[in-house]
């Protein structure tokens, strides 16, 4: 396998939904009446079919109301038979075919390396190491890339390898690298051979041991001379500093560097996965740590060695999006611990809004229940029911009624603010967050939904010309924090299907 695995890695119209799941403008104005003095109804509305322009209208079979009937109506004691407009948000996206071999695929015109890593269900990275592409914005119309099966790496099996030292230092599983690579005998791997390891990642350059050792020695003599006490080292040092994958034997403390007197960025439980990088000095391994997306933000810092053991690497699914350039510590992220809106509760699939309101309080160290944002995003719009979805000035009422400013939403003139990527951007270096309303289908991964409506995002960072965001919906196995969008694709999704919001959002702060 190892010779044809070298070769191969070589050579009807839709209908329009306020966020969440509630129609257009047009229905907010012409039902809000109906909503008000029916308020104890918690029957979804009645989906409205669309005219060829986009304009709401009732069905055909339904006579016009007139203003008394709306007025002395009463609800209706039978469930209506027509779909939830906003059902297929919660439904997962079909899964990409199972691959058990390489493929090559031609760029097309305007592809980009994202769409392309998505259409087979991989990380992008991924694509970039099987192809040897230093710049990911630079391909080309007509270039030929090998797309790997599942996500990982190739490794050249040197001499003296064995395949359990490989799958150790890389933190992978033996049997998945055996099944993957059709091996017979484990134990026959040949030197000059390439193997394929799923779930593995590039590991870090890593100084000869003993050069390291000297070098931490000369470090910790002097910081025994400043403060009396030796820097300790771990009987396995070796094994750490050749691992990729680490984890904390216990709670550990993550250090901004390898100073002694370094700040502390954030305590590491115990068991946490660590990715190593090539620093190693004064007794402390530079590592990355994925976080956990709700009690710790993704960050890169220095831990004692001494506090460390051999890890495994988690499986790539668990990995955010984003890792490792949400570890970044010179980017504007902000941290908002990720709540889902999928809670199981009677209005999850409506509760987009009110759970990226959720998530932008959290940031500040405000901590609501989803009920309790629902309940007032409602109140302040005045239309009730599960399936009813929410208005962005609801969501920015509730904001300010929880001690924080919702800011921008509204121009001098008090019209709804037309938000550009660069809002979106100076509000994120100011450390606040952005509850945008986009597309739901125009969001990465989202493009075979059978959703054709509104939808809120929590925007919480920026890495180069793309963004970092929290998505209510998780419905696809992936982590829901730390998503990426390119400019160009927040742009387009940020063109809402109900124009009267396109370009609409708010941000969050003091």
């Amino acid at each position: 396998m190892g010779d044809r695995l070298r070769q191969a890695l070589r050579g009807d119209r839709t209908r329009i939904w306020l966020p969440g799941g509630l129609g257009g403008i047009g229905l907010c104005l012409a039902l809000a009446a109906w909503w008000f003095v029916t308020s104890s109804n918690a029957a979804s509305p009645r989906p409205l079919a669309s005219t060829a322009t986009g304009e709401p209208q009732a069905p055909a079979s339904a006579p016009e109301p007139t203003l008394a009937a709306l007025v002395t109506a009463q609800p209706t004691p039978r469930e209506t038979p027509e779909p939830s407009p906003f059902a297929g948000i919660a439904e997962p996206p079909s899964e990409p075919p199972h691959r058990t071999a390489p493929l090559h695929h031609t760029v097309a015109a305007d592809e980009v390396l994202w769409q392309i890593a998505e259409r087979y269900g991989l990380r992008a990275e991924t694509i970039l190491w099987s192809n040897d592409i230093a710049d990911p914005d630079l391909l080309l119309v007509g270039q030929d890339l090998l797309i790997p099966p599942v996500d990982g790496v190739l490794y050249t099996v040197r001499p003296g390898d064995s395949l359990g030292d490989v799958v150790n230092r890389y933190g992978v599983d033996l049997q998945a690298v055996v099944s993957t690579n059709q091996l017979g005998d484990a134990d026959q791997i040949v030197a000059g051979a390439d193997i394929f390891l799923p779930g593995g990642r590039p590991l870090a350059a890593s100084a000869k041991t003993a050069d390291a050792v000297d070098g931490t020695t000369a470090g910790a003599d002097q910081d025994a001379a400043a403060t009396g006490a030796a820097i300790a080292l771990p009987d396995n040092i070796d094994a750490l500093l050749g691992a990729g994958w680490l984890q904390t034997q216990h709670a550990a403390d993550l250090y901004k560097n390898a100073d002694r007197a370094s700040p502390r960025l954030h305590q590491l439980p115990g068991a946490a996965r660590l990715e190593r990088l090539d620093g190693f000095r004064a007794a402390r391994i530079q590592v990355r740590d994925p976080g956990d997306g709700r009690t710790r933000q993704a960050m890169t810092g220095w831990v004692d060695a001494i506090d460390l053991d051999v890890g495994r690497a988690p499986p790539t699914r668990e990995l955010p999006q984003a890792y490792p350039a949400d570890t970044a510590m010179d980017i504007a992220h902000v941290f908002a611990p990720y709540r889902s809106q999928l809670d199981g509760s009677a209005y999850a699939e409506a509760n987009c809004g009110p759970t990226a309101v959720g998530m932008a309080l959290e940031a500040f160290g405000i901590s609501v229940p989803a009920r309790q944002l629902r309940a007032a995003a409602l109140d302040a719009q005045h239309m009730y029911g599960n399936g009813v979805g929410t208005l962005i000035t609801a969501l920015a009422q509730v904001v300010q009624q929880n001690g924080l400013s919702a800011t921008d939403l509204r121009d001098e003139a008090g019209q709804l603010r037309r938000w550009g990527l660069d809002d979106i951007r100076a509000h994120i270096q100011r450390g606040q967050p952005v509850i945008v309303q986009v597309r739901y289908r125009s969001l990465p991964g989202r493009g075979g939904a059978y959703y054709f409506g509104d939808h809120y995002i929590l925007v919480t960072g920026e890495v180069g010309d793309g963004f970092l965001y929290n998505d209510p919906i998780d419905i696809d196995g992936r982590p829901g924090w730390d998503r990426t969008i390119s400019g160009a694709a927040l742009r387009v999704a940020v063109n809402a299907s109900d124009q009267c919001y396109a370009y609409t959002a708010v941000a969050v702060g003091r």
